[in-house]
């Protein structure tokens, strides 16, 4: 079936490629030109390149089909794209991971990245599609448009789609309940009677969608709807009325122990089996003990060079982003711009009141941190207001702890890490009164008007082997809870590539904003070079910083043979004397090393001895920002 799937889906790319192809006889956007460098497309209504790789984003794709989008992508695409497996799933599955960066630009690892991941709980499979979609878009785009031909030449982005492969396979492919599949096939003896996962879940009535099973009871609690379309409980108990009780969710008495369901699939959930504040109950049976998670633990491990992550979940509608740690301190608490509690300024909901008169977007946070880490905090809050801004109805707060894989990317990688549940309900479309929550009828009410009523399992009866005549139903359909309707999943992959692709653009910076060469009498001559960064995020993170770890921005001094420079005590300098701002970290050698926070400058002061005509050279390094090299002639006395 798999096979069949993928075969209707590489011929539908194919007549899409050649259709493109006819030409202004035809009706499509007429011929792909051939050169790179005159596709750059300048207006906002022109051709982008989406047809160069066309795809269908409004379904879900099996495990063979999505992988095998992947490989063509990379196949098309292979002067951005490599393609390998990080390592294999339980099941023997293959993690497959899409490194994409210009490679005439540099190797991967040289570059700073963003690392992408989708679907770490198996029913969480609309992060595939995001995370696919991130790709997509990076390489459909990159001769067409210049903010992401930019991008892919300065940085790596390491894209893994599917994490629980073989719980994501499953949900797609499967009947399944909207929260099951959940956790890696690890076998378990859930019910105590030596046989493993033997009573799951499963589609008893065959209409491929898991349900709830009810039987008539004189006595039950619920009855029919008048529409008869839901089990609704009985407010009168005199009203005469069929009347049920719920067993539980579809499936058989497989082990024959009286019991329904009770020995289903998984084992530990995989994003609480990451090292950083794991613990036993949660992310057993150890840290790391899923192949699924220690492979993509092991990819981030080893490449330093990673600088950002994205993890896509559902549901919920929220920006979960990494803070640094809560400290607490007797007294008012900071009133910096991530702080919270109260100060000066009025208390965190007075202050987020006035930002919020310019920025409707705008976000504070009630966490005060210890001043190593303000400026991690500042930085997030900046990331993630921008965040809100482009999901429109997404909410920032800050991330969990407990065995979580974005933690650990922050707190033992230092690197900025992002956890982004997706959908959750269609708040904006059904939520008719406005009070923040889509009740039963409202839900019912959008599956009638938008769905046109496929979206919900009407109740019917069903002769059940082990219970006899039930009643199956009454329940939304898998794809309308934690995963949209295939209508919403394109717009929704789309404003969240704009954010991986909007922060990604923040990764830092450093250039050499100006050198100012003044006399200071005779031969000698005071050289200041200023330094900047004017994006958000600095060369390293506040906890790379603690850690141990950031590697360090590095000024170097070079000159010609006739400038010579004069050895001066290290420390701050003020430049003018009549202007206290005029500040200068004063440099007593060849090399110093140094951070740019975000969107920073900062004023190196050197001394010179210049015989005749010469030269002074400065070059930055830095591991994230890139390099930077500025010279200028000096005019020395003889």
């Amino acid at each position: 079936m798999h096979t069949t799937r993928s075969s209707r889906i590489l011929t539908a790319l194919l007549l899409a490629a050649a259709f493109l192809s006819m030409g202004p006889g035809g009706a499509g956007v007429g011929p792909v030109p051939a050169s790179a460098q005159s596709k750059l497309q300048a207006s906002p209504g022109g051709y982008h390149g989406e047809l160069d790789f066309p795809i269908s984003w409004k379904r879900y794709y099996s495990y063979a089909e999505w992988t095998q989008i992947m490989r063509d992508l990379q196949k098309q695409y292979s002067q951005l794209a490599d393609i390998q497996s990080i390592g294999k799933s339980r099941m023997g599955r293959d993690q497959l991971l899409l490194t994409i960066t210009a490679k005439s630009t540099g190797s991967h690892d040289t570059k700073p990245a963003m690392w992408v991941d989708g679907a770490i709980h198996g029913n969480e499979v609309n992060g595939i599609t995001c995370s696919l979609y991130v790709a997509w878009y990076l390489l459909t785009r990159y001769d067409y448009d210049p903010f992401v031909h930019d991008l892919v030449n300065t940085t790596t982005f390491y894209i893994l789609p599917g994490l629980n492969v073989d719980a994501n396979e499953s949900f797609v492919s499967f009947p399944n309940n909207p929260n099951n599949p959940r956790e890696p096939y690890r076998p378990e003896d859930n019910d105590g009677d030596g046989l493993y996962d033997e009573d799951q879940t499963e589609d008893v009535d065959g209409d491929g969608e898991l349900s709830t099973m009810y039987m008539e009871d004189p006595e039950g609690p619920f009855k029919l709807s008048a529409d008869g379309r839901r089990f609704i409980p009985v407010a009168d108990p005199l009203e005469k009325v069929l009347r049920f009780r719920r067993i539980g969710a579809e499936g058989f008495d497989n082990d024959g122990d009286g019991r329904i369901n009770e020995d289903d699939i998984g084992g530990p959930d995989p994003n609480r089996n990451f090292p950083y504040g794991w613990n036993l109950a949660d992310g057993n049976p150890y840290p790391l003990s899923e192949a699924e998670t220690r492979n993509v633990w092991e990819f981030q491990r080893t490449h330093p060079n990673i600088f950002a992550s994205f993890h896509y979940h559902n549901t919920g509608r929220l920006i979960m982003f990494q803070a640094p740690p809560a400290v607490r301190t007797a007294g008012a608490a900071a009133t910096a711009p991530g702080g919270g509690g109260r100060g000066q300024q009025g208390t965190l909901e007075e202050r987020l009141a006035r930002l919020r008169e310019d920025n409707k977007y705008a976000q504070l946070f009630d966490r005060q941190v210890a001043p190593e880490y303000q400026h991690d905090m500042d930085v997030q809050t900046r990331i993630v207001t921008t965040g809100a801004r482009l999901l429109k109805d997404y909410n920032p707060v800050i991330g969990g702890l407990s065995g979580q894989a974005h933690a650990a990317t922050y707190y033992m990688l230092g690197a900025y890490a992002y956890l982004i549940e997706l959908w959750g309900s269609p708040a904006f479309a059904a939520d008719i009164n406005g009070d923040g929550r889509v009740d039963e009828e409202e839900t019912m009410l959008w599956i009638d008007l938008e769905l046109h009523g496929e979206g919900w399992v009407t109740p019917k009866k069903f002769n059940h082997p082990d219970l006899g005549e039930v009643w199956i139903g009454g329940t939304q359909k898998k794809h309308t809870v934690r995963t949209p309707p295939a209508r919403y999943i394109e717009e929704e992959a789309q404003k969240n590539a704009d954010f991986v692709l909007y922060s990604a653009s923040q990764f830092p910076r450093i250039e050499i904003d100006e050198i100012e060469i003044t006399p200071e009498g005779g031969n000698l001559y005071w050289v200041d070079v200023t330094l900047k960064n004017d994006r958000v995020y600095p060369t390293s993170s506040d906890r790379a910083n603690e850690l141990g770890i950031a590697v360090q921005d590095k000024l170097t001094f070079r000159s010609s043979g006739n400038v010579t420079r004069i050895p001066i005590p290290g420390g701050m300098t003020q430049i003018d004397p009549l202007n206290p701002g005029s500040r200068a970290v004063a440099s007593d050698g060849e090399t110093h090393e140094f951070r740019l926070r975000g969107q920073d400058r900062q004023t190196f002061r050197y001394l010179v001895r210049a015989s005749g005509q010469g030269w002074v050279e400065l070059q930055a390094d830095s591991f994230y920002g890139g390099s930077a090299t500025k010279r200028m002639d000096i005019r020395g006395g003889e």
